[in-house]
């Protein structure tokens, strides 16, 4: 009964054009050039990340959000309007200037309460920040306007 109810539920999905990949297929994941990502994608790229190579470039035209990968291990995500949803590196932590487009009151909250931590990624979405640290492998979440809201460790 089971494997039968499984196989109503995959085959409605299949038939509704239900994925569980947000939807994004290969068709609608497009690789793209630097030069067809929004203004504001290009000039964080240029300003952060002068004279390094960019190893992936995607658009996703079902959600409309862009994808960058840059050498040395860098991931980036950007809205619709080339905003940054996420950074993220591999390798070594993230560059004061990348920590500092963040709302002064987190920036001043990362210094006085981790001065020694490194951040590793940060993301931003409708209505929060969440900021991987390393060292101590701790994750920091914070409101829009900055405010401390909890921290999970990682």
């Amino acid at each position: 009964m089971k494997n039968y109810l499984y196989l109503v539920v995959l085959f409605s999905m299949i038939a509704l054009g239900i994925s569980p990949n947000r939807g994004e297929t290969k068709v609608s994941d497009k690789k793209i050039s630097v030069s067809e990502l929004p203004q504001a994608a290009q000039h964080l790229l240029k300003t952060y990340f002068p004279g390094a190579r960019v190893t992936h470039c995607r658009h996703s035209q079902v959600w409309g959000e862009y994808e960058v990968k840059v050498s040395g291990g860098y991931e980036l995500g950007f809205d619709k309007k080339g905003v940054w949803e996420e950074i993220d590196s591999k390798h070594a932590p993230l560059s004061h200037g990348l920590v500092n487009l963040l709302p002064s009151k987190v920036v001043k909250y990362l210094a006085d309460n981790y001065p020694e931590a490194k951040v590793k990624s940060m993301e931003q979405r409708q209505n929060i920040y969440k900021i991987s640290l390393s060292s101590p492998e701790v994750k920091l979440y914070f409101t829009k306007s900055g405010e401390f809201v909890k921290q999970k460790k990682d």
